[in-house]
């Protein structure tokens, strides 16, 4: 699972109002009984950045510059969806509902056109011929993934949405992910991932959804570049099943990148994570806008040619969206993206409780100078590439649902890790405009 807290400095948790009184009247010349308060509104607070959390670095001013009026802007949402809980609200549903709101207001102030939302769920059983994922056991019920599309659309904002497959299935059955797996057992796999797709693609066809990954995000499949040629041959078949039935904006992830000019053609863009190359913890230390332009600009120049080399098509017609993933703690560009939506006691561990004395989090520096600079670096070196098409710019997972939707609530006050608020969202929306 992945996710990005908020960039809020200080971290609040949600405080809703309470069922407000109102008793009844009783006849006769009294007062009016007050309405009832709404006990779906969350609070509003005022609060300001605290100076221990602004960092090591000077916060740098965004530049007066914005990308063309075609690039795509776009923001993920982290995968969470707050099930069981209402805070005062009528229903689950409706709790829900406000976070999804509140959050798109938000987002229209950062001048984005398209949100980015994970869905997942166990698949039954991966032995199967077909693949199937029980509805009952989706993050987003699918009532409320129609709703929240339908939700977005009314605000101008297009949704993207992306099948997160798990590598569990509701029996306890794992997937090989070795590079040392067969032909044989990768066919399997792509062709049981078709069925869920294609699934995706009927829901989201009937419902106004504007934007498909055509494969899964957190799980990782490397065997593919053993066999590029079938497993190609097996996405060109996904693309068209969906065609059938969806005719938004297809999307295809490029890591691993084993596909060529056959799956290309029939996607409208390609996702590359973009990375400053080759940073370490001395470079953290060194940071600077132009230090870390230099750095995106090498990884952009990297993965341009990989792309142009594995798919037989020149570079500058790849159209690209560049998929961004900035927290603000430390060393966050050296060590790399690490999970915030629980907590873990080792990389790749199970998650567990914030209140494990062992949980790896509580050791982070929340550092906002450090997503402020590598973002404004990082656009600056997009703006100035000429090797591919920038198609889009996205932060993927880079909200939660409202400001105060974080592990804040378990004592862990270091992990301010998304574009929420101050700096960062300042130089996002300065680019971000049209």
């Amino acid at each position: 699972m992945q996710s990005i807290a908020k960039l809020s400095i200080v971290f609040l948790v949600t405080v809703l109002t309470a069922c407000g009184g109102g008793g009844g009247g009783g006849g006769g010349g009294g007062a009016p009984a007050p309405a009832p308060v709404n006990p779906c509104v969350l609070k509003t607070y005022n609060s300001q950045p605290l100076p221990e959390y602004a960092g090591a670095h000077s916060l740098p001013a965004p530049s007066n510059l914005k990308f063309d009026a075609s690039v795509q802007r776009a923001i993920g949402l982290k995968d969470y969806y707050p099930g069981g809980e209402n805070n005062g609200c009528a229903s689950n549903k409706d709790y829900a509902r406000l976070l999804y709101q509140k959050t798109l207001d938000r987002l229209q102030t950062l001048n984005i056109d398209v949100v980015e939302i994970y869905q997942y769920g166990p698949v039954d059983d991966f032995n199967a011929t077909t693949w199937t994922a029980d509805k009952s056991k989706w993050q987003i019920p699918e009532s409320e993934l129609i709703w929240f599309i339908k939700e977005a659309n009314s605000r101008n904002i297009k949704v993207s949405l992306i099948w997160q497959l798990w590598g569990v299935d509701s029996k306890g059955n794992t997937i090989d992910t070795s590079m040392t797996t067969s032909e044989a057992y990768m066919l399997k796999v792509l062709r049981g991932w078709h069925n869920i797709i294609v699934e995706m693609a009927k829901l989201g066809g009937s419902n106004g959804l504007n934007m498909l990954t055509i494969e899964w995000n957190a799980f990782y499949f490397p065997v593919m570049t053993n066999y590029p040629v079938s497993a190609t041959t097996e996405f060109v078949a996904i693309v068209d099943d969906i065609r059938q039935y969806f005719s938004g904006k297809l999307f295809m992830q490029a890591s691993p990148i084993f596909f060529d000019s056959r799956l290309l053609n029939k996607v409208d863009a390609v996702i590359v994570p973009l990375n400053p190359a080759n940073w370490t913890h001395v470079d953290d230390t060194n940071m600077s806008v132009g230090l870390l332009k230099s750095r995106y600009a090498d990884d952009i120049s990297g993965k341009a040619i990989a792309l142009s080399i594995a798919t037989g098509v020149n570079a500058s017609s790849i159209p690209v969206i560049w998929d961004l993933n900035i927290q603000s703690r430390d060393r966050a560009l050296s060590d790399g993206w690490v999970e915030d939506g629980f907590c873990i006691t080792q990389v790749g561990g199970s998650p567990t409780t914030f209140s494990n004395p062992s949980c790896m989090q509580k050791n982070y520096v929340t550092d906002f100078s450090v997503q402020a600079n590598a973002v404004e670096a990082v656009f600056q070196a997009i703006k100035e590439q000429t090797y591919v098409k920038t198609y889009g710019i996205i932060f993927s997972t880079s909200y939660w649902l409202t400001d105060t939707i974080v592990p804040s609530e378990e004592g862990f006050p270091n992990l301010s890790q998304s574009i929420r608020g101050k700096p960062a969202e300042t130089i996002v929306t300065q680019w971000y405009k049209r």
